[in-house]
C-alpha cells in the first residue's frame, strides 16, 4: 500500500480532513503547507517519505518496517 493511502486511512481514523491535517502540521511543526498543496500531493502520489514521516509524527504515529516472514 502506498504512503498516500496510509495517510488517508490515518486521516479517516482520526476524523481529519486535509484542511484540519494541514492546520495541525502548521501549528505543531511550524511548516508552511496549504490544504490545496497537500491534496495535490495525495492525489498525484507525490508525497515524499520525509513528509509521510512528518505527518505520522504530527498525528503521534510511528512508521515501522518489519521483515517479511
Amino acid at each position: 500500500m502506498s504512503a498516500n493511502k496510509e495517510i488517508r486511512i490515518l486521516m479517516l481514523q482520526e476524523g481529519l480532513t486535509i484542511a484540519k491535517l494541514v492546520k495541525l502540521i502548521v501549528s505543531k511543526k511550524g511548516l508552511k503547507y496549504t490544504a490545496d498543496g497537500m491534496a495535490k500531493k495525495l492525489r498525484n502520489n507525490t508525497l515524499k517519505f520525509n513528509e509521510a514521516e512528518m505527518i505520522a509524527d504530527t498525528l503521534d504515529y510511528d512508521i515501522v518496517f518489519r521483515k517479511r516472514k
